[in-house]
Protein backbone atom coordinates (compact mmCIF):
# COMPACT_ATOMS: atom_id res chain seq x y z
CA UNK A 1 0.00 0.00 0.00
CA UNK A 2 2.88 2.47 0.04
CA UNK A 3 2.78 2.37 -4.01
CA UNK A 4 0.86 4.67 -5.74
CA UNK A 5 -2.02 2.82 -7.31
CA UNK A 6 -0.72 -0.28 -7.02
CA UNK A 7 -3.07 -0.06 -3.83
CA UNK A 8 -6.18 0.95 -5.96
CA UNK A 9 -5.31 -2.44 -7.49
CA UNK A 10 -5.29 -3.97 -4.28
CA UNK A 11 -7.58 -2.37 -2.43
CA UNK A 12 -9.82 -3.36 -5.51
CA UNK A 13 -9.27 -6.87 -4.98
CA UNK A 14 -9.68 -6.62 -1.13
CA UNK A 15 -13.57 -5.77 -1.80
CA UNK A 16 -14.42 -8.67 -2.21
CA UNK A 17 -12.12 -10.10 0.87
CA UNK A 18 -12.87 -7.65 3.65
CA UNK A 19 -16.17 -7.24 3.18
CA UNK A 20 -17.21 -11.20 3.74
CA UNK A 21 -14.67 -11.78 6.17
CA UNK A 22 -16.33 -8.98 8.36
CA UNK A 23 -19.50 -10.53 7.94
CA UNK A 24 -18.46 -13.99 9.01
CA UNK A 25 -16.23 -12.70 11.85
CA UNK A 26 -19.83 -10.67 13.21
CA UNK A 27 -21.56 -13.87 12.65
CA UNK A 28 -19.42 -16.53 14.23
CA UNK A 29 -18.58 -13.74 17.13
CA UNK A 30 -22.16 -14.77 17.79
CA UNK A 31 -22.34 -18.28 16.87
CA UNK A 32 -24.11 -19.36 20.24
CA UNK A 33 -27.39 -17.30 19.25
CA UNK A 34 -30.19 -18.28 17.22
CA UNK A 35 -30.18 -18.25 13.21
CA UNK A 36 -31.82 -14.90 13.10
CA UNK A 37 -29.22 -13.23 15.45
CA UNK A 38 -26.82 -14.61 13.30
CA UNK A 39 -27.93 -12.97 10.29
CA UNK A 40 -28.30 -9.87 12.02
CA UNK A 41 -24.84 -9.73 13.42
CA UNK A 42 -23.84 -11.10 9.44
CA UNK A 43 -25.02 -8.16 7.98
CA UNK A 44 -24.00 -5.44 10.38
CA UNK A 45 -20.86 -6.69 10.59
CA UNK A 46 -20.32 -7.07 6.55
CA UNK A 47 -21.61 -2.98 6.19
CA UNK A 48 -19.41 -1.98 9.12
CA UNK A 49 -16.74 -3.73 7.03
CA UNK A 50 -17.98 -2.16 4.14
CA UNK A 51 -18.07 1.24 5.73
CA UNK A 52 -14.74 1.25 6.40
CA UNK A 53 -13.05 0.08 3.41
CA UNK A 54 -15.32 2.22 1.26
CA UNK A 55 -13.49 5.05 3.50
CA UNK A 56 -10.25 3.44 2.83
CA UNK A 57 -10.64 3.07 -0.52
CA UNK A 58 -12.34 6.11 -1.82
CA UNK A 59 -9.63 8.28 0.63
CA UNK A 60 -6.85 6.37 -1.47
CA UNK A 61 -8.01 7.22 -4.42
CA UNK A 62 -8.44 11.01 -3.42
CA UNK A 63 -4.68 11.17 -2.46
CA UNK A 64 -3.67 9.11 -5.18
CA UNK A 65 -4.57 12.26 -7.43
CA UNK A 66 -1.98 14.45 -6.26
CA UNK A 67 0.85 15.36 -7.76
CA UNK A 68 3.33 14.11 -5.00
CA UNK A 69 4.01 11.11 -3.65
CA UNK A 70 4.42 12.17 0.00
CA UNK A 71 0.81 12.22 0.86
CA UNK A 72 0.21 8.50 -0.42
CA UNK A 73 3.27 7.48 2.30
CA UNK A 74 1.96 9.66 5.02
CA UNK A 75 -1.51 8.03 4.46
CA UNK A 76 0.18 4.56 4.30
CA UNK A 77 1.69 5.22 7.72
CA UNK A 78 -1.21 6.54 9.75
CA UNK A 79 -3.03 3.67 8.56
CA UNK A 80 -0.55 1.20 10.47
CA UNK A 81 0.30 3.10 13.50
CA UNK A 82 -4.13 3.45 13.97
CA UNK A 83 -4.45 -0.42 13.15
CA UNK A 84 -1.62 -1.57 15.63
CA UNK A 85 -2.98 1.04 18.24
CA UNK A 86 -6.11 -0.16 17.64
CA UNK A 87 -4.89 -4.02 18.18
CA UNK A 88 -3.13 -2.74 21.08
CA UNK A 89 -6.79 -1.47 22.55
CA UNK A 90 -8.74 -4.45 21.85
CA UNK A 91 -6.24 -6.38 23.99
CA UNK A 92 -5.53 -4.03 26.70
CA UNK A 93 -8.56 -1.76 26.77
CA UNK A 94 -11.65 -4.03 25.28
CA UNK A 95 -14.60 -0.88 26.27
CA UNK A 96 -11.89 1.78 24.82
CA UNK A 97 -11.56 -0.27 21.57
CA UNK A 98 -15.34 -0.39 21.26
CA UNK A 99 -15.40 3.45 21.73
CA UNK A 100 -12.84 4.03 19.36
CA UNK A 101 -13.98 1.83 16.67
CA UNK A 102 -17.21 3.38 16.91
CA UNK A 103 -15.87 6.89 16.55
CA UNK A 104 -13.64 5.64 13.44
CA UNK A 105 -16.63 4.12 11.57
CA UNK A 106 -18.52 7.43 12.33
CA UNK A 107 -15.30 9.24 10.52
CA UNK A 108 -15.23 6.44 7.70
CA UNK A 109 -19.49 7.23 6.75
CA UNK A 110 -18.39 10.84 6.90
CA UNK A 111 -15.21 11.02 4.85
CA UNK A 112 -17.40 8.61 2.38
CA UNK A 113 -19.66 11.19 2.00
CA UNK A 114 -17.99 14.12 1.99
CA UNK A 115 -15.70 12.20 -0.73
CA UNK A 116 -18.61 11.65 -2.99
CA UNK A 117 -19.27 14.86 -2.91
CA UNK A 118 -16.40 15.99 -3.65
CA UNK A 119 -15.75 13.68 -6.58
CA UNK A 120 -19.38 14.75 -8.13
CA UNK A 121 -18.25 18.05 -7.96
CA UNK A 122 -15.17 17.48 -10.14
CA UNK A 123 -17.32 15.09 -12.79
CA UNK A 124 -20.23 18.11 -12.81
CA UNK A 125 -17.18 20.56 -13.35
CA UNK A 126 -15.79 18.33 -15.65
CA UNK A 127 -18.37 19.10 -18.74
CA UNK A 128 -17.22 21.39 -21.20
CA UNK A 129 -18.32 24.77 -21.46
CA UNK A 130 -21.62 25.64 -23.41
CA UNK A 131 -19.88 27.29 -26.94
CA UNK A 132 -20.69 31.59 -27.28
CA UNK A 133 -23.30 32.31 -29.77
CA UNK A 134 -22.05 33.22 -33.16
CA UNK A 135 -21.97 37.22 -33.73
CA UNK A 136 -22.94 38.16 -37.24
CA UNK A 137 -20.25 39.69 -39.82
Amino acid sequence: DKIPYVDNVWDTIHTFIRVPAGAYLAASSFADLPQEYLLIAALLGGAISFTTHGAKASTRAAVNASPEPFSNWFLSLAEDVVSLGLLYLVSSYPYAAIVVGLVLVLAAGSIIYFLFRFFRSIFRSGRPPATPPQEAA
